[in-house]
This record gives C-alpha cells, structure tokens and sequence, in this order.
C-alpha cells in the first residue's frame, strides 16, 4: 500500500524514523539451543525436507531428557550495566535472542512500536511474558524510571521470568505475576500447544496429549490490585478478546496503547474478530505496525527493508477489512484519550 493511495484521508498513514536498539548478547549455548538455531536456518525446500525436519525431530530428544546440561548464557545492558544472565535451553523462546531470523533484533516492529510509546515513567503491562524479552527490553533503556508488570502463568515460563528479572537486578522494576489473565476468576490447565513450545502455551487443550499440563489461577485483570498500565502488549495466543473482556474497567479507566498480535482464523472467524468488537466499544482505532519502504513513492511493507535508519509505518485498519490482509498482523489499538500522544510521536507518511 502506497502512502498516498489511503482510501480514508481522514486517516492518513503515520511514519516515524526508529533506531533498532538490542541490548542482548549471546554468551554461551546449549548443544539444545545450537540445535535449534540450526534447524530453524534459512534453507531451501529440499534442505527442509532432508536437513531442517530430522533436526526438528533430533530436537525433542535432548528436549525432553531429565538429565544433561540445559544451560544457556546471554548478557543485557541495563541502562549501562552489563548483566550476565543464566537461563534453561529448554524455554525454546529463548531462540528470540540467538536464532538467525530474529536478527538485528526479535520481533523489530513491535520492539521498535513498544520503545516509542512506552514513555520513561510509564506503567507497562507485559501480558504473555514469557521469560520477559519485552519487559527486560523496555526496563533496560536508559532513563526508564516507571514500572512493569509482566504476566506468565505457565509455571515452567514463569520460573524462567522471575530467574531473568532478577539476575538482571530488575526486581524493583518488574514485578513478575503467575495469574492467566481471562473474563472469570477459576482455575484452569494450559501446556504448550506442540509440547515444546512455551510460547505456544494456552489456557484449554493441547495438540499433544504428553505435553504437561499444568494448573493454573485464571483471574480477571479488573481483580487483581496491579494499578493502571499506560501501555499494554498482549500475546496470549488467541485468548487476547477473553482478557480484554476481563479488564473493561481498567481500560475504561487508564485507556491505554493496546499491542496485541492478531490471527487469521477462516475456521473460526470470531476467533479473529472479537478483539476488535470489544476494543471498538473503548473507542479504539487500530492500525497495523509495518515499515516504509526505501525509495519514493514510500510504499508500506511487512518487513524489514533494513536494519539502518528503518521507518516504522502505522497503516489504518477497518476491523470489516481484516480479512483481506495476512493471516498474522501485529496491532496496534488506540483510544481517543491516546490519539494526541500517538501523533506528537509519528507524523503521516
């Protein structure tokens, strides 16, 4: 899409130049973390088929040992100090900061997204944590001086987060909760969807029946005690309608950016729909994250056109046109009370 080819003038496309910033360094791997990164190289289709999917295979059996040398190091600067910081190789997340497609950095638009609008002494929640790369992220920047709250109820992935924060000194920074955040307050079950995956964990069923299930409390965010967040990033693999169902009064209240990643689900449509319907009853308008293209007329692309002086793009989204775009979208939600900040920080394209 073309910068001057909006079919809604009123909403013109937003641009804003980023610097990509990665204050993580791989120090060692685990023959488990080696292993993955070399199964998920760049190949060609006959090397998937003989070299990549045997690797794959090759992968769940030092993945599910008991025993064996499972540890992982990397180092992060945090706001100019550098921490050395031990992990488990089994959390294959931990691939966000050694594997070959995650490079200059993981996941650039959205890393790039949440540095711009979390300010300095904002309140970020980060839920869907994991083992916390956007929570460490944004707590290390140089003048952030606000709070974090991150969410991770696998218990496994939380024990990974809470270790992360406070080898990385961030404890007074980032408070870690073990709650899966959904419209009631019960008690659940969640595994990874694959059994390996702990970014793939999700509250119902697994596709694999030996992939640990695991307990869970499953609170409403409106139920907790955790304050007002200014910004929110949400990766809760299809359950985002259900936590935002659960948190209308906070996001009456502190009418927050939303980040949220969004499937295309043609089996199930709703599935796809719902963040939107209830979001739209804040007031929100949405926006896909991409770039701008090099070169004129700016053209907005998907991905990275290069990891030197990039140009994160907001493109307007209608939810009735969702269909029309890929089957994953990063989004970005914006209440009426956020449109002024959102354009002191970009400008239209």
């Amino acid at each position: 899409m073309r910068g001057d080819d909006n079919p809604n003038s009123a909403n013109p496309i937003l641009a804003c130049p980023v610097k990509l910033r990665n204050p993580f360094s791989v120090e060692q791997l685990s023959f488990l973390s080696r292993l993955h990164s070399f199964a998920h190289l760049p190949m060609r289709r006959v090397e998937k088929r003989f070299i990549g999917k045997p690797a794959k295979r090759m992968m769940r059996l030092p993945h599910g040992c008991s025993w064996g040398d499972f540890r992982s190091s990397f180092k992060v600067d945090i706001q100019g100090v550098a921490r050395t910081i031990v992990v488990n190789a089994r959390n294959l997340q931990f691939g966000a900061l050694y594997q070959s497609q995650n490079r200059p950095v993981y996941e650039p638009e959205t890393s790039a997204l949440l540095d711009l609008l979390v300010g300095d002494g904002d309140v970020f929640f980060d839920i869907g944590a994991n083992w916390g790369y956007y929570s460490v992220l944004i707590a290390s920047r140089p003048g952030y001086c606000g709070h974090i709250k991150a969410f991770e109820p696998f218990p496994p992935t939380h024990q990974d987060l809470v270790g992360v924060v406070d080898q990385a000194g961030l404890a007074d920074t980032v408070a870690c909760y073990s709650e899966a955040l959904s419209d009631h307050d019960d008690t659940g079950t969640m595994a990874p969807w694959d059994g390996m995956q702990s970014g793939l964990a999700r509250l119902g069923p697994a596709r694999d029946e030996n992939a640990g299930r695991q307990e869970v409390s499953v609170r409403r965010l409106d139920s907790l005690d955790v304050g007002f967040p200014d910004v929110i990033k949400i990766d809760v693999e299809d359950h985002e309608a259900e936590v935002f169902a659960g948190a209308e009064a906070t996001l009456q209240q502190a009418a927050p950016f939303i980040v949220f990643e969004n499937w295309l689900n043609k089996d199930r449509p709703e599935v796809t729909m719902e963040p939107y319907r209830v979001l739209s009853g804040h007031g929100c308008r949405f926006f896909v994250v991409g770039w701008a293209g090099d070169g004129e007329p700016r053209f907005c692309v998907p991905e990275l056109p290069a990891p030197e002086g990039p140009t994160l793009a907001l493109i307007p989204l209608e939810p009735d046109s969702r269909f029309f775009f890929a089957g994953q979208l990063n989004i970005l939600a914006v209440p009426p009370q956020r449109m002024d900040r959102l354009h002191e920080i970009f400008s239209p394209l």
